[in-house]
């Protein structure tokens, strides 16, 4: 009698809670109320993660809705093997970076970042570092062939899209793509290793 109590109540503990791994499989299958039930676990710590990050509610609550609905409309998709709260906040990290990217083309609002990131990431050795790593940029920017250094200084200064540079010099958005990309590899290479922090800084603004 007591083993069949304790089997009912961790039955019931259960059904009340089910796991990532439950919920997403529910999902999958077109469940509302475990896509409910996902969203009331998580949105309050991806508000939180997106606002300390974001300093800002509306853009934060943004994040949130858009992760969530990126989950619904690539339901199926899901792995029930990958935990779904890393893939949840793997999202939302990947769109903050992206409104970052959008940011700094506004220089009051790159000043305010990188006020931010020396105050909440970076010691003195990191911030001494960081202004001599920014100088080496400016540097290896200067080394990139002409065009290259064009697309990149359109796209990371100005903050223009690959459509929007491709109309601008007459060539085609793949083509700005992938001289974007040899920008940033050629950059990174010639970096070489630097301390975490400044890395993930860097990673924002170039």
């Amino acid at each position: 009698m007591y083993l069949d109590l304790t089997d009912n109540i961790v039955s019931m503990v259960s059904k009340a809670k089910p796991s990532d791994k439950q919920l997403t499989d529910q999902i999958k299958k077109g469940q509302t109320h475990a896509f409910d039930q996902l969203f009331d676990r998580y949105s309050q710590r991806l508000y939180r993660f997106s606002r300390s990050l974001l300093k800002n509610h509306e853009d934060a609550e943004g994040v949130v809705q858009e992760v969530f609905f990126r989950i619904w409309k690539k339901r199926d998709e899901l792995d029930e093997r990958i935990s779904l709260q890393s893939f949840l906040f793997s999202i939302a990290y990947n769109l903050i970076v992206d409104q970052f990217r959008q940011r700094v083309k506004d220089q009051k609002y790159e000043q305010f970042l990188i006020k931010q990131a020396q105050i909440n990431y970076l010691n003195p050795q990191d911030e001494l570092e960081y202004k001599e790593l920014k100088k080496q940029v400016d540097k290896v920017i200067q080394e990139l062939p002409e065009r290259r250094k064009k697309i990149y200084k359109l796209s990371r200064e100005e903050g223009l899209s690959y459509k929007e540079i491709a109309n601008l010099l007459h060539i085609k958005s793949k083509t700005v793509e992938n001289q974007l990309n040899l920008a940033l590899k050629h950059i990174r290479k010639r970096l070489g290793n630097k301390t975490l922090a400044v890395v993930l800084f860097l990673y924002l603004f170039i």
